[in-house]
């Protein structure tokens, strides 16, 4: 019964299964759902994937003439293109660089070994000028043929190298990559499972060999990317081995014997290593493989570092302390050792006081020419766990055969398994590349007894193990009231990342798009004196610097930017030396800097206007530069013997101009002129005739109604489209083919007087969907408005493209041909031109609406400048009040496909903590400036700051990347927390001082250290940010005496006891010492207060403990709950006797890992049995709850609006626990929802409310699909009142690997939406291409019963909108599974009508309510507007909350 009338429903099979499923699991709990329970799911998405890089394998897996690497990840692999390092003359250091190609993160498992499978690595061949080949072989000289084929893979062809993979899935992985006809790059992969696990110690695939000397077979891809053909395995065999296998190798051969297979393993068994041995004869298949004895190695040999297989007679090496030993002839029985000790001289950089042997981590071997290899040399590097690399050259007829050992360098790098070599065609030089742990990896240059050059840097931010949230400030006055309250909820995390004294930092979290300083920054001075208006970048005739005009108010200043190294190499490499040493920075940047010179001695270049203000400049095709002023048009040849163009207006002034070079064909200049107060677009092309630059006019002058605010030319369907921005808040849209007159065509009305256009810019989208084998391109316009907003329209076609629909008449304001219409309101309206004119081809090219409305982006309170990429289409700068972002449409734009909206970061590869000034104008360098010196490259960023003018090179990223801004310390942080009080970061590391004294370690004197806690105010945004001031005396404002020898400080907390109305303000830190000849630990609680809130710290209270205390929180006004062993004391201070009064103590079954306060309740995670709540009940502690799970606790917060806890653990849960009003008979908490992650999560932090992000994108209101109710709710409803449906919370979730998730809270009606798309993408294997380990737990309708299934993956829901979107999940719900699905034990139809029903049904329960329809209204939407409707409110789910 509904309202009193009786009603009859349609109702679902699997809707009615589920619930049953929920109410029995209800009554197997014995706790039906109460009042006030709340039915949450949580939504967890990878922010920011962890750094740390397993390993890194040079290999061609896209083709033979791709110099890739790959990276591979804890769960990800990247490839990596190898640029640069050609050798130049004169210049032995060549930058080098890594371009991202593909990344693959969809495994949905871990990875545990990768191989490369395939052709072994050829040396590649230096194409040197003047290089005599005939020294090189046939071999050589066919590889070096290789460059100039084409790059594509054949349809039907494999690359030389295929990945091998293990997952922890059990899964045998074989992979590569390819190009398709668009030059796009896809993987191919194919799946092999491994044998279940027999036991609990059975960790198959965590070791993974490859025989060296695989005989590839031409595995032929069929047409159509067939994975199921593509298997390389045919024969497979199982053999158990007693013990631990430690390494395992494949062994070359003896030559002849190429057929013969040796497979060598390490096994740890008792005490006691050995060598064992499989071996057989390929030919016969693997049911020869026969196991040879074994052979104990010697106590000085056990449990070894490293196995390296040699090159020749089966011989192999063992690495193990500071010797490498040789073993030959294992094929005759017990192999014979040689013995060869590492003669390295060069210590540790930090030296330490443990006596444990240093690790070898791995080994690389370095391309070599194949007569080097023929003749029976093979060379190794080695690389130690403090940066120490070891080359040893090993000789076939030497003896003993390691001929040569030598320490190559100290990369300074706590190094790891990634490490290798790099083939870049050099003679002369090596190219290592490592990647580090805990801080930066990167590129070096080895040279034979010379010092290593660090040319590149890989960077790191682990490991995390503190976060704190600061807020923005905002500096300026300039800042709007309303951008003043975004940034105000926005925040800043900083995080402390990093271990010892070189990697030790302070990281700010920081998402968007990086620009690269590509030198130091130069100082205008005296030419910013009177403030510049805007910058244009031209080119120089030799490709070696840029002409950067500089305009002022009312004149114009030309100047000339060069690279010091470019513009003397010669000079340079006769000193030998450019300034490039170990200490050097990163790829193509140097100490010498750029050189600014005054131009005018140049050629033509006195013929540019000084004297006026510069509205426009560019170049042309034919090189020329232009320059347009109020008063003419001026042009250049760079060339000798044509001479300059000054063109002048009759009677007239200009007052904006633009430029468009149409690809082989002319230069088109567009204008407006101003005469008598009327205003007329007049454009033309540049020429040259007679040896005279010539500006020929293109048809005649077109009146405008309305003075023009902005231009922009875009060529589109063979025909010159001109945008013209008005005063009067509209877009006029102008319309030329070849040659002839503008005739108006459209007009565009913003509807606010505000919305004045000011600045124009032209994107172009292409983008090619899995779901559907075709390219789509779609053009879009940018207005930057004067009221601080960006208006996104979409330039239709006449293709049939899903964007087109965005346009309704219905909904627009139209204006007939001739018709006079006074109003200001928004719509499209078409300008005196009937369909039957000479432009009637325009209706049908734009199908007769040529723009629709997308979105709006809000940036703040001024005028907007926009101004394409000119390096990427479909990305465009945006500059509001000082601030720089990047706008990317990567698939189109509409109002469910929002822009990718990114703030841009200025980084400077030699100052860490490097933080840019307020952008007072930007210019970009032509696309068309070739590739030529080390300084300036097509699309190079000049970024004016003040008088600051930085160059620097955009990352052509196209989705948000992490870019950390790092304040260096003088050691490792612990605890890092932002203080409101003092307005700044406190910071607890612990950095390491010299003892007196030295001590000896294998007869050789070593400096002891020991380590020293400090702490640290950090100012966030101060100039210059340094931390570590000159060695140990760093920023410490603790007294050295205050510390106790041997002492480790644990935690710190800001306190602010309150007696009467005084209040003051205290640092609490806890410690621990650990007792000599003793596992006791005596901790102290120490209490400082701080003199004029910097500069030093006074002890006013030390209490010691004899148990370790593991947390302390503030509670009320002035007392203090802390952790003691098992117990929770909770002590009340009196400041003016500085004595605590006697504790409440509450004893816990383990000690507390973390403890908050939330009101008067104090939350309490334990070690090892989950989380308490504590209250005070007349003047007792006592416990009102706790975790019905024991839990390894890490960490949890505290959401008091939900009545919520979330709790972390060591098993990688997230636990959603729910605080009753009143505590059960049982005392536990009721669980809402469990996650579980690949990682465990270490901290929580609240960031911001979606509804506040919301407040930077806003989009655009006038657009809907259709006049339904629901689809108007959905699309329009979206809009105005999205943040009813998105999540209230936002959380940030850091793991200690440096991984950052973000998590959101969802209702029930959003998580069953969620989780019935999730239950699908699942089973899609466009999205999920491997088994997803969840997929045999459920089905596919949502249910409540279990909780861990109120778990959505976001990365899951992310690949949906990147491999498809609305066609991906069309095509889900249109498939269904197979017919029928077992549900509950019963079989169930699987149709996709009814897919497409319960779909429809979700969606209702998500957007039903105030304003929407009522949930049994009858919804009539063409489903592919409800889908797309449904991903853009889950595209503004999944925006990135930093």
């Amino acid at each position: 019964m509904l309202d009193g009338r009786w009603t009859t429903r349609t109702l679902d099979i699997h809707q009615i299964l589920a619930r049953n499923r929920e109410e029995k699991q209800e009554m197997a709990n014995g706790s039906p759902a109460e009042p006030g329970r709340p039915a949450l799911g949580i939504l967890t998405k990878t922010l920011v994937r962890s750094p740390v890089i397993k390993s890194i394998i040079p290999a061609r897996v896209r083709h033979r003439s791709r110099n890739d690497v790959v990276f591979v990840y804890d769960d990800a692999i990247v490839i990596k293109e190898i640029l640069g390092g050609e050798r130049i003359e004169h210049d032995p250091f060549s930058p080098i660089s890594l371009a991202d190609v593909i990344e693959k993160k969809d495994f949905d498992s871990p990875l545990q070994a990768v191989r490369i499978l395939g052709l072994p690595r050829e040396p590649k061949v230096p194409r040197f000028p003047g290089k005599d080949w005939s020294k090189h072989s046939d071999a050589d000289r066919s590889q070096s043929s290789i460059e100039t084929k084409p790059n594509l893979l054949h349809e039907n062809e494999v690359p030389p190298q295929i990945l091998v993979l293990t997952l922890v899935s059990r899964n045998l992985l074989f992979l590569f990559a390819y190009h398709d006809v668009h030059e796009q790059v896809h993987f191919l992969s194919n799946t092999f499972p491994l044998p279940a696990q027999a036991a609990e110690s059975e960790e198959l695939g965590v070791h993974l060999a490859v025989d060296p000397k695989w005989i590839r077979q031409e595995v032929q891809r069929p047409h159509g990317l067939d994975t199921k053909s593509f298997m390389p395995i045919h024969e497979e065999k199982h053999t158990k081995v007693d013990g631990s296998i430690l390494k395992m190798e494949f062994l070359h051969p003896s030559k002849g014997d190429e057929h013969y297979v040796i497979l060598l393993l390490i096994i740890s068994k008792g005490d006691s290593t050995l060598l064992v041995r499989f071996e057989w004869d390929c030919r016969g298949g693997l049911s020869g493989v026969e196991r040879k004895p074994s052979q104990v190695l010697p106590k000085s040999k056990q449990l070894p570092n490293l196995l390296i297989p040699l090159i020749y007679r089966t011989s192999f090496a063992v690495v193990s302390g500071e010797q490498v030993t040789i073993y030959e002839g294992i094929l005759t029985g017990i192999a014979q050792a040689q013995d060869c000790q590492l003669e390295l001289h060069e210590q540790r950089e930090v030296p330490r006081n443990s006596d444990r042997p240093l690790t070898w981590t791995h080994w690389a071997r370095p391309m070599r020419p194949t007569k080097r290899l023929e003749r029976g040399i093979d060379n190794i590097y080695l690389c130690r766990e403090d940066g120490v690399v070891c080359y040893i050259d090993v000789r076939e007829d030497s003896r003993p055969m390691i001929s040569s050992s030598h320490s190559a360098g100290i990369l300074k790098a706590n190094l790891s398994n990634a490490f290798a070599t790099l083939d870049l065609g050099r003679e002369s030089n090596d190219v290592v590349i490592a990647a580090s742990e805990t801080g930066d990896g990167g590129l070096w240059y080895l040279r034979p007894r010379e010092p290593i050059v660090h040319v590149g840097t890989i960077r790191n931010w682990t490991p995390f193990r503190d976060i704190t949230i600061a807020p923005f400030k905002t500096s300026t006055s300039r800042v709007a009231e309303s951008d003043k309250q975004i940034r105000q909820k926005a925040k800043r995390p900083f995080a402390c990342s990093g271990r010892g004294p070189r990697h030790g930092a302070i990281t700010e979290v920081r998402m968007g798009t990086e620009a690269v300083k590509l030198g130091p920054t130069i100082e205008l001075s005296e030419l910013a004196n009177n403030g510049i208006l805007d910058l244009w970048a031209l080119p120089y005739r030799t490709n070696i610097g840029i002409y950067l005009m500089l305009v002022r108010p009312t004149d114009t200043e030309l100047i000339l930017i060069r690279s010091a190294v470019d513009q003397d190499r010669q000079a340079a490499s006769e000193a030998k030396e450019l300034s490039l040493n170990e200490d050097t920075i990163a790829a193509g940047s140097t100490a010498e800097g750029f050189i600014v010179e005054d131009p005018s001695a140049a050629s033509g270049v006195e013929e540019l206007s000084h004297n006026e203000r510069t509205i426009a400049a560019g170049s042309t095709a034919e090189g020329f530069i232009v320059q347009v002023t109020p008063s003419s048009i001026n042009a250049i040849s760079q060339k000798h013997g044509i001479l300059p163009l000054a063109w002048h207006p009759e009677g007239a002034s200009i007052s904006v101009a633009s430029l468009l070079t149409i690809p082989n064909r002319t230069t088109v200049l567009l204008i407006v002129l101003c005469r008598h107060h009327d205003y007329y677009l007049h454009h033309g092309h540049f020429g040259s005739q007679g040896g005279h630059i010539i500006f020929e006019a293109l048809g005649e002058q077109v009146r405008l109604p309305s003075e023009a605010s902005s231009l922009a030319l875009h060529w589109f369907e063979n025909c010159i489209i001109a945008f013209v921005g008005t005063v009067a808040a509209t877009l006029q849209i102008y319309t030329a083919r070849a040659g002839l007159s503008l005739n108006p065509y459209f007009e565009y009305r913003f509807g606010d007087p505000s919305s004045i256009c000011d600045s124009l810019a032209i994107l172009t989208t292409e983008i090619q969907t899995v779901a559907c084998d075709e390219v789509e391109i779609g053009q879009l316009v940018l207005c930057g408005l004067r009221n601080g907003t960006v208006k996104t329209l979409w330039l239709n076609s006449g293709q049939d493209s899903h964007n087109t629909r965005l346009f309704s008449k219905e909904n627009e304001e139209t204006k007939s041909p001739g018709s006079k219409d006074s109003s200001l309101g928004e719509g499209i309206h078409f300008l005196g031109r009937s369909t039957g004119s000479s432009d009637g081809a325009w209706s049908k090219v734009f199908g007769g609406c040529p723009l629709s409305p997308c979105e709006t982006l809000t940036f703040g309170g001024t005028s907007v400048k926009v101004m394409a990429d000119t390096t990427r289409t479909s990305r465009a700068f945006v500059m509001c009040q000082q601030t720089l972002y990047t706008v990317e449409y990567l698939g189109g734009a509409s109002p469910t496909n929002p822009a990718s909206v990114n703030k841009l970061w200025v980084t400077d590869p030699n100052l860490q903590a490097f933080q840019q000034g307020p952008a007072t104008s930007i210019a970009q360098a032509s696309s068309n400036i070739p590739h030529g010196c080390s300084k300036f490259a097509a699309g190079s960023l000049f970024y004016l700051s003040g008088s600051s003018l930085v160059v620097a090179d955009i990352s052509s990223f196209p989705r948000p990347e992490m870019v950390p801004r790092r304040l260096p310390l003088n050691g490792t942080p612990t605890t890092v927390l932002y203080s409101e009080h003092l307005d700044k970061l406190i910071v607890m590391y612990t950095t390491e001082v010299h003892q007196r004294g030295k001590r000896l370690r294998k007869g050789m004197a070593v400096q002891r250290t020991a380590p020293q806690p400090a702490i640290a105010l950090v100012e966030l945004d101060a100039e210059p940010v340094r931390l570590d001031l000159d060695g140990q005396d760093g920023p410490n404002i603790l007294d050295s005496s205050c510390v106790l020898p041997g002492e480790k400080f644990l935690g710190l907390v800001e306190w602010l006891p309150t007696v009467g109305e005084r209040q003051h303000y205290m640092l609490v830190v806890h410690t621990a010492t650990g007792q000599a000849g003793s596992q006791a630990t005596i901790s102290r609680l120490l209490f400082f207060s701080l003199i004029n809130d910097a500069g030093s710290a006074t002890l006013k209270i030390d209490m010691e403990h004899k148990a370790e205390i593991c947390a302390v929180a503030p509670y009320g006004r002035s007392s203090l709950v802390y952790g003691c062993g098992n117990d929770i004391l909770l002590r009340f201070l009196d400041v003016e006797s500085k004595k605590f009064r006697h504790p409440m103590k509450l004893t816990l079954r383990s000690p507390a890992v973390h403890i908050s306060v939330k009101g008067l309740d104090i939350h309490v995670s334990t070690e090892s049995h989950g989380h308490h709540i504590l209250s005070v009940v007349e003047d007792k502690l006592v416990a009102r709850w706790a975790d019905r799970v024991s839990r390894p606790s890490a960490y949890h917060l505290v959401l008091p609006e939900q009545s919520l806890v979330l709790a972390t653990d060591l098993d990688c849960r997230i636990a959603g626990l729910w605080q009753p009003p009143q505590p059960h008979l049982d005392r536990t908490a009721p669980l809402i929802f469990e996650a579980f992650l690949p990682r465990s999560i270490t901290r929580l932090c609240r960031i911001q409310t979606q509804k506040d992000r919301l407040l930077l994108t806003q989009p655009e209101p006038q657009t809907t699909y259709s006049t339904s109710p629901i689809n108007a709710k959905i699309g329009n409803g979206i809009v105005a009142r999205a943040e009813r449906y998105l999540s209230k919370e936002n959380l940030l979730a850091t793991c200690e690997d440096g991984t950052i998730y973000q998590l959101s809270l969802l209702d029930q009606a959003s998580w069953r939406l969620l989780a019935y798309i999730q239950n699908m993408a699942m089973r899609e294997p466009r999205i999920c291409p491997y088994p997803h380990p969840r997929v045999g737990e459920q089905d596919l309708e949502p249910s409540m019963a279990r909780k861990r299934d109120m778990h959505i993956d976001g990365d899951i829901l992310t690949r949906l909108l990147e491999r498809g979107g609305r066609r991906l999940l069309e095509e889900m719900l249109d498939e269904g599974a197979s017919g029928r699905m077992l549900l509950d034990e019963m079989l169930v139809e699987d149709l996709p009508e009814d897919r497409w029903h319960r779909f429809l049904a979700l969606t209702k329960e998500v957007f039903s309510g105030e304003g929407a329809v009522s949930p049994n209204s009858d919804m009539r939407v063409p489903n592919g507007e409800l889908a797309e409707s449904v991903l853009g409110w889950l595209r503004l789910l999944l925006m990135p909350a930093i």
